[in-house]
């Protein structure tokens, strides 16, 4: 990247931290609606649930479904996916003020037809709550149904659903929460990523393609490692070198933490400016601030083989140090993760 193309990318990944917080104060809301649920499903429990008999406990599972269902319904309802999006504009407008230039913004009209086909991992964000809902259904009704057949009481009943803190016991409602966060994470991010690439193309007089900037740490998955400095023009055919398929840029999967960011036409083309000569700045990473440069395979070469191992698998990491597979490879042409079988009948 150049040097305006550094600063834009410094701008973006800063503006990751605002969105964090706003995630986090999103996954306070659904966790006040997981609570609320939880209480009324263990009220169920409690209060109605005195006769084991078949038709009873039928009877009960099917009311809880129906909390269950409405509870979810409610979540989904509350993440403003348009606040989300109209936040993204403006923000991108500020990143690109940061280095003189005037932004356009997509039409009210595009952003509205975003917002309501937001996609992750290629199906709506509505069909994940609703698979989400049926998930929690299941585990609750899987989770009766055994106390009852180990003839437990209601309360050993509910303490397979809610856990118990004094005993350390989970229960399935963990599962449920630590889901729900998830899919606020991804679904934000998403949203987040397409009112950016839709700016990026309505400025497409100024911006030749983008890249994709992944966070440099022991957290990052393979498809993300491999996706690390993959470049593509605005249309997501691969430039520059880069190999990989967009597929839709990131959230590439659940509590992705990549960002896609813009390559600008150097600006002498485009009016005949110059910016000012800078020092190259630093990024984030596990090993403290380092170059803004650094590659992930740069970032990989200053650790040690045990975190590498960690990283990749062993398997995967040696045929990485023998330089028989490159980060790019851990992922096939479709951009799905090979699995160490694969990459060893494919390299070996």
């Amino acid at each position: 990247m150049r040097k305006a193309d550094y600063i834009l990318a410094d701008k973006i990944i800063s503006h990751q931290l605002y969105l964090s917080r706003f995630t986090a104060g999103e996954q306070k809301k659904i966790l006040k609606l997981l609570l609320a649920m939880q209480t009324e499903l263990k009220t169920k429990l409690l209060n109605e649930f005195t006769d084991y008999s078949k038709r009873r406990m039928l009877k009960l599972l099917n009311e809880c479904t129906m909390v269950i269902n409405e509870y979810y319904k409610e979540m989904q309802s509350k993440i403003n996916y348009a606040a989300v999006a109209e936040t993204e504009l403006k923000a991108t407008q500020k990143v690109f003020a940061a280095i003189g230039v005037e932004a356009a913004i997509p039409t009210s009209a595009a952003m509205k037809a975003l917002v309501s086909d937001v996609l992750i991992e290629g199906s709506p964000a509505a069909a994940w709550w609703s698979k989400q809902a049926a998930d929690t259904a299941f585990r609750f009704a899987s989770q009766v149904r055994q106390g009852v057949a180990q003839n437990e009481t209601v309360a050993q009943i509910v303490t397979r659903i809610v856990g118990s803190k004094k005993y350390g016991t989970p229960g399935i409602m963990d599962i449920s929460r630590r889901n729900a966060y998830s899919l606020v994470h991804t679904s934000i991010q998403k949203i987040s990523n397409d009112a950016r690439m839709a700016t990026f193309r309505e400025n497409a007089d100024i911006i030749e393609g983008m890249e994709q900037v992944s966070t440099l740490d022991s957290h990052t998955t393979a498809i993300c490692m491999a996706y690390s400095g993959q470049q593509w023009d605005l249309n997501g055919n691969p430039i520059k070198g880069s190999e990989l398929p967009y597929n839709g840029g990131c959230p590439r999967h659940y509590n992705c933490r990549s960002v896609i960011v813009p390559l600008l036409i150097p600006l002498s083309k485009i009016a005949g400016v110059e910016l000012p000569k800078r020092p190259e700045g630093t990024r984030a990473s596990d090993l403290g601030q380092i170059k803004e440069s650094t590659t992930f395979d740069a970032f990989l070469k200053r650790h040690s083989d045990e975190y590498l191992n960690d990283m990749l698998g062993k398997g995967r990491a040696d045929m990485y140090r023998a330089g028989k597979i490159t980060l790019q490879d851990l992922v096939s042409g479709q951009g799905r993760e090979l699995t160490l079988k694969e990459l060893q009948a494919q390299y070996n």
